[in-house]
Formats: C-alpha cells, sequence, structure tokens
C-alpha cells in the first residue's frame, strides 16, 4: 500500500481515500516475473498499470528482430496511459518486465464514470492522470530531440547534458544494451563512441555512472 500512496497518481489523497478508490474501480494486484510481457503489440488496451515494485521496459519490436527501447519505467510510476484517453484500439508497443514486478492495473472505466456523489479524491486522481500524461509527453518530446541529431557522439552530449545531477554526473539506470536501444544505434558503436568521449576528456565513465569532465566542451556539440 505505501508504494501505491507514495506515487504520483495518488499525490494528496489519503490512505482512506485510496482504499475507496481502488474498491470502486475494481483494481486488481498481479505479480510478472522477469522476462514476461504484461502487455504486448496488437493487445486491446483497457487498464492502466502502476509499477509498485521492479522494472518494466516499454519497447518496439520489428520483425527484423530489432528492439527499439522507448523508455524504462520504474516502481511508483505509471505505464500504458497513452492509450487511456484516446481512440487507438491497440496497442502499439510492448511492456516487458526486466526484473520479477509487481503491478496495480485499473480499469480505465474509472476514469470516465463519476459516481453520484462525486467524489473529490476520484476528481484529484483524475487531474494526477492529466498531470502524469503532460509530463510523460514532455519526456517523449525530449526523447525525440535526443534521436533527431545527425550524429552519435551530438545524441550522447544532450541525453548527458539532460540527465545529469548538479555535480555533472548521470547515474546509468540502464545497461549499455539499454542504453544503446534508447539512443537507437549499436551497442558497439555506443561503446566505442563513449571510450572516444572519455579519451577526449569530455567524460569519465565508470559502471554505474558517468561524470561530466567538461560540461562547457559538451554543451558545444550541439550548440
Amino acid at each position: 500500500m505505501a508504494n501505491i500512496e507514495s506515487s504520483k497518481l495518488f499525490h494528496s489523497i489519503t490512505e482512506k481515500e485510496t482504499e475507496r478508490i481502488l474498491k470502486c474501480s475494481k483494481s486488481i494486484m498481479k505479480k510478472y516475473p522477469a522476462g514476461t510481457y504484461i502487455f504486448e503489440q496488437g493487445g486491446m488496451p483497457s487498464r492502466l498499470f502502476l509499477l509498485l515494485e521492479g522494472e518494466v521496459q516499454i519497447c518496439k519490436d520489428f520483425t527484423s528482430g530489432k528492439r527499439d527501447v522507448l523508455y524504462l519505467v520504474e516502481a511508483g510510476n505509471v505505464f500504458g496511459e497513452i492509450f487511456l484517453f484516446g481512440d487507438r484500439k491497440h496497442y502499439w508497443y510492448d511492456a516487458v518486465a526486466v526484473t520479477d514486478v509487481s503491478v496495480m492495473e485499473m480499469p480505465w472505466d474509472f476514469f470516465y464514470h463519476f459516481c453520484s456523489n462525486a467524489c473529490d479524491h476520484h476528481k484529484q486522481l483524475t487531474q494526477n492522470m492529466l498531470e502524469i500524461l503532460s509530463e510523460n509527453n514532455f519526456n517523449i518530446t525530449r526523447k525525440l530531440h535526443i534521436v533527431s541529431t545527425s550524429s552519435l557522439r551530438e545524441r550522447l552530449a544532450i541525453w548527458l547534458i539532460d540527465s545529469m545531477d548538479e555535480e555533472c554526473v548521470v547515474k546509468l539506470n540502464m545497461n549499455r544494451e539499454q542504453l544503446a536501444d534508447f539512443l537507437g544505434v549499436a551497442r558497439p558503436s555506443l561503446s566505442r563512441e563513449l571510450m572516444r568521449m572519455q579519451k577526449d576528456g569530455l567524460i569519465e565513465v565508470d559502471r554505474r555512472k558517468i561524470r561530466i569532465c567538461d560540461k562547457d566542451a559538451v554543451e558545444m556539440l550541439y550548440g
């Protein structure tokens, strides 16, 4: 319950109100082992998913065998939400459990139908969902900006500057293969470019983080 209440979806909603929402919406809790599909391309959307534990990969698979990783979902975040208020009848991408995961699944009907009491917590949930959609739309726009650049070094520069913390460090929440898929390049090409940028004194690459050594020079790569 704690993971549900701490999520953005249930922001400003009390524990009692959360329990009421889960019961009224007929939400269910499910577990998926690592490597399994939570939903697949071509399936019919009908639920909103809130990840409670683990990590989920949102990806697009092609007949050639290539996989394009759109983004990773961490605990406390929702997924499958872009189909919520649209008219698409089928999933355009897959949701795959990277680790063993625990998920709350809420039927969409709950967002469309208010009860006669027009409960404030129901309104708050809908408002929270709209804010999440707005934030996710920004993240999608950000990725389009990254992948629209002409070179891999430019893509890396934009991603690094956007992802760094106050100490100019990027903490990696994905492995090298997942990062390559996110940037739309082959893993060997990504590894080579990271090593070149390190040799040029722009960055220092560690196993789980990348330190930007020359922020101004990295910014100039796409300026």
